[in-house]
This record gives structure tokens, C-alpha cells and sequence, in this order.
């Protein structure tokens, strides 16, 4: 997790989105993301997760969106983003 940009990344606004797919999308409020790292760091652990067709990640609004044709279970989604190193605000 980035602390006050300690990873070397800026601290502008980035958005990573994977793969565009039709499919159940659920939205996430995660804390702790800073910075282009951050979201790339979440969006790679969320990506590997057996379903997940798509994510997408906007640092500025701290929010990531997981499309998925079947749904994925908020706890394996938890799971992902606190092995990245961050954690979902419930």
C-alpha cells in the first residue's frame, strides 16, 4: 500500500479498466489506493480471480468495479484486494 507516494508513483488521477465484457458488475470501495501502482497492483490480484471477466479501477474515487458473467462472492473479492495489500471499506 502506498503511503504518502512511497511506491515513486504520481499521485495524479489514474483509471485501469481490463477488458470491456457484458456481465454482473459489482462496485467496491477500497482504501488505501494512491496511485497508478496501487491500481495496478489490485487490478492484477482482482483479474486472477476464477470468474472475474473484467476489472476496472478509478484511484481517484477509490472505487473498483469486477464484471463477471456469474457474479463473484464479496468475500472472495475481499480476499483479492487484501492480498494486494489493501482493504475493502464495508
Amino acid at each position: 500500500m502506498c503511503s504518502e507516494n512511497s511506491c515513486g508513483c504520481s499521485t495524479e488521477t489514474v483509471a485501469v479498466e481490463v477488458d470491456r465484457v457484458d456481465g454482473v458488475r459489482t462496485e467496491y470501495q477500497v482504501a488505501g489506493m494512491t496511485c497508478g501502482g496501487c491500481a495496478s497492483r489490485v487490478s492484477k490480484q482482482l483479474s486472477e480471480v476464477p470468474g472475474v471477466n473484467a476489472v476496472s479501477v478509478d484511484v481517484a474515487t477509490g472505487t473498483v468495479t469486477v464484471t463477471s458473467s456469474a457474479g463473484v462472492a464479496d468475500d472472495v473479492v475481499d480476499s483479492a484486494v487484501t492480498q494486494a495489500g489493501y482493504r475493502l471499506v464495508r
